[in-house]
């Protein structure tokens, strides 16, 4: 035989085979960070522009009938109409009306006369966008004019408000993103602070951009920094230990994702078989008066070894297990008859809180009317979905609304404003009620003050009560008063307590009156 495979040519064989490990995992990472960069950029650049779409198609959708009839009609025949159209369409500061390439009537100010080029220059043709620094009226505050001719020499210009703009911009730095800016035409550009730039400085920005298919503008996403160093460290880290360590780490990784899940379910399966969940009841106040009009009902659970476990440890995972159904029909059904029997609140709504895949059940609605036949007629039950799961319209979730309503079934929207904010949910689901979601309400002695009362005054077009959640202080609590909502929720009125407990404050704030209820 020959001298064969030597130790010392194993051992470079070995060496040279980890080097070419190493240096794979290195181009690896490389390439794979690079497009998580990226499709995290075109994910909020995609998101940016289908809501700055929504913004423009409200603005030249809301009463365009009636307004495309103005155009070229005396200022002192329309001005009046022009200003009560106006207060239909969102975004803007004013509707102008344009003949021959001049405005002439405005819906802030009536009879102008300005030339349509200190706002579009060169003139428009069709659908037009631009971005000035600002108006010859008010030339310190961007805006979007948005022309839309109405005839050959005649047209309307929306003066879109650029700071709903760079709101909606802000959206993403929420989400990873470092810089996020609004190109018009490739001349002017906005940022998410609300500050013009030029479109060369845009162009400067190293990110992802996604244009627009319906309106002549284009978002610029520049990944923040701290979420391009975690990706860099999180795909680093992924390469340096690729090798001779990958199975270990795959076996590592399954024990440590999918059995403590299996473990924690196994628990929370045993505590509902032993009595160990529980309900507690936040309630729900008129604003004006402090009574308790309604009460929001949530699961708790006191382990005899761990004591109380918050739910935010096991609500997650039950939510997305085959257990869901059992402990939502627990919910369902304790509340129901917690309040029915224990309190002689009247008359109250008792909220209780359901999951995306509970909608999604074909026992849901069956579970609902069982729970909802243990209530009197002076007691209703209010279902609270999350915003996020309803961004898509489904006929499943219309025939849900629709079989429960249709039994006095109520639907609240909960944590509304958080996620994508999409006001348009309330036109397409027939909600009762609207929860403004507590980092607002905590901002409702400061600047979160206009937001909410937007919020509440969408919600009332649509025939809707509005809650306002997380009420923690006097403060916020007289604002949302003078700004007329009706209800509050919060730690300010009371904690999370047994039914038996529920008291609401109808003067100050300590002490509390406790209503009537019954042991």
């Amino acid at each position: 035989m020959g001298r064969g495979f030597t130790p010392m040519l194993a051992l470079v064989v070995a060496v040279v085979c980890g080097v070419c490990v190493l240096a794979t995992a290195a181009l690896w990472a490389r390439h794979e960070d690079q497009a998580a960069i990226r499709e995290r950029e075109n994910l909020i650049a995609s998101d940016m522009v289908e809501s700055i779409d929504r913004i423009l198609d409200t603005v030249t959708s809301r009463r365009k009938q009636e307004l495309s009839t103005l155009p070229g009609q005396p200022c002192s025949n329309v001005e009046l109409r022009l200003s009560e159209l106006e207060t239909y369409v969102q975004y803007v500061r004013s509707v102008n009306l344009v003949e021959n390439q001049r405005l002439y009537c405005s819906s802030a100010m009536g009879r102008v006369d300005v030339v349509l080029s200190d706002y579009l220059s060169p003139a428009p043709a069709g659908n037009t966008l631009a971005l000035i620094a600002g108006t010859p009226y008010q030339p310190q505050s961007p805006v979007m004019p948005l022309y839309v001719p109405t005839g050959k020499h005649t047209g309307l210009l929306y003066i879109v408000e650029a700071i709903y703009l760079a709101d909606t911009l802000a959206h993403g730095v929420r989400y990873e993103a470092g810089h996020v800016v609004l190109v018009v035409s490739n001349a002017r550009a906005l940022n998410d602070r609300g500050e013009m730039i030029s479109a060369d400085s845009a162009a400067a920005l190293r990110g992802t951009r996604a244009a627009s298919a319906r309106w002549a503008f284009s978002i610029v996403v520049v990944a923040a920094p701290a979420f391009v160093t975690q990706t860099h460290w999180k795909y680093g880290l992924l390469a340096g230990a690729a090798g001779v360590l990958m199975n270990l780490l795959i076996g590592a990784a399954y024990l440590i994702v999918f059995a403590p899940r299996r473990l924690l379910l196994s628990a929370v399966r045993r505590a509902l078989r032993h009595g160990q969940l529980h309900i507690a009841y936040q309630p729900v106040v008129d604003i004006a008066t402090r009574r308790v009009t309604g009460v929001e009902a949530l699961i708790r659970w006191t382990h005899p070894k761990w004591g109380p476990v918050s739910p935010s440890a096991f609500m997650t995972e039950v939510e997305s297990s085959s257990l869901l159904a059992s402990v939502t029909r627990f919910a369902l059904l304790r509340a129901t008859e917690d309040v029915a029997q224990k309190t002689d609140i009247r008359p109250l709504r008792v909220a209780v809180n359901v999951a995306p895949m509970d909608l999604e059940r074909k026992d849901f609605v069956a579970d609902v009317l069982a729970a909802n036949d243990q209530l009197p007629d002076d007691i209703t039950l209010v279902l609270e979905v999350t915003e996020r799961f309803l961004l898509q319209k489904h006929p499943r979730i219309e025939a849900i609304f629709d079989s429960l309503k249709a039994q006095g079934v109520q639907f609240a929207i909960d944590d509304f404003g958080t996620q994508h904010s999409n006001l348009d949910l309330l036109g397409r689901f027939p909600f009762d009620y609207v929860k403004i979601d507590g980092q607002f309400v905590r901002q409702a002695d400061r600047q979160g003050r206009e937001l909410i009362r937007a919020i509440a005054a969408v919600s009332k077009h649509y025939g809707m009560e509005v809650v306002a959640e997380g009420v923690e202080t006097q403060s916020q609590h007289e604002a949302l008063r003078n700004l007329g909502i009706p209800f509050g929720q919060g730690y300010f009125y009371q904690r999370p307590v047994p039914v038996s407990q529920l008291f609401v404050d109808t003067n100050t704030h300590p002490p509390a009156t406790k209503t009537r209820v019954t042991p």
